[in-house]
């Protein structure tokens, strides 16, 4: 199976179709939630999304779906449920779903809109940083085609681990309302600027005047594809017709052998 094309059935759905309503779907308000499977079901051919475990690990999404007839692997933040942050059970589900595309030979697309790890004593005495670990090896190990669409925010450690282009993935692309930053605006700003804010007279008109110029200069999307993390910043209403085209360039990869004889490393468990 895990060189066997998945099946492949003909779609009366345009590959090239464009959706403007996605171009003003993601909120202004940063911290607004939104439904992440309004725009997977928008994206990829009309009803053949089909999630899986949806009723664990809410703030993430997984399940299959179709691509110009061609299937594959959708992987998602879902801003509904805990701002979208990784936590233990959401990167146990997503992992398994990335290894198990990897095993059928099935095709990744992930959808990132993540603040980080979500916080806190519970998430740390369980082991958050361990079981976060198996999302950076799953998607690492993978050699199946892995693109990327940046939604809107990509902070810190949990950016690198869903499917950046640092572990491997083929092509990421951002939406021009991605944000790409090691911590979130605000937070950023009163660490880099609290000697300032401290002597401000007013601190919270000099923060709103430094988390845009962060936007602006340090989360911008521009400045990491001029570093060459993301390969194109695209629009919203384009992205299926961009993925159906990178999807058909990538359908015939295959990564040389370049492992130890044992064929896998020791995953985090």
């Amino acid at each position: 199976n895990n060189l066997s094309d998945p099946p492949y059935i003909k779609s009366d759905d345009d590959p090239f179709r464009e959706d403007e309503p996605l171009n003003s779907f993601i909120p202004d308000d940063t911290i607004k939630p939104y439904d992440v499977r309004e725009i997977i079901n928008t994206i990829f051919d009309r009803g053949s999304f089909l999630e899986v475990h949806s009723h664990f690990a809410r703030n993430a999404v997984v399940g299959f779906a179709r691509l110009d007839g061609n299937v594959v692997g959708v992987v998602a933040n879902q801003p509904l449920h805990l701002a979208g942050a990784l936590d233990i059970d959401s990167s146990d589900k997503i992992s398994r779903f990335v290894r198990f595309c990897d095993a059928f030979n099935i095709p990744i697309i992930t959808f990132m809109d993540v603040p980080g790890f979500l916080p806190g004593t519970v998430q740390e005495h369980g082991g958050v940083i361990r079981h976060g670990a198996k999302i950076i090896y799953a998607y690492s190990e993978a050699t199946v085609p892995k693109i990327t669409v940046i939604l809107r925010k990509a902070y810190g450690g949990a950016y690198i681990a869903m499917g950046s282009k640092h572990l491997g993935a083929d092509i990421v692309y951002a939406w021009p309302t991605a944000e790409i930053a090691v911590m979130g605006p605000e937070g950023a700003i009163r660490i880099i600027y609290k000697k300032e804010l401290a002597k401000a007279k007013s601190p919270e008109e000099l923060v709103k005047e430094f988390v845009e110029m962060y936007r602006s200069k340090v989360a911008t999307p521009y400045l990491s594809a001029s570093r060459g993390y993301i390969d194109d910043i695209i629009l919203p209403s384009e992205t299926r017709k961009i993925l159906v085209m990178t999807l058909n360039f990538l359908l015939s990869k295959r990564e040389r052998p370049s492992r130890p004889p044992k064929k896998h490393g020791i995953p985090p468990v």
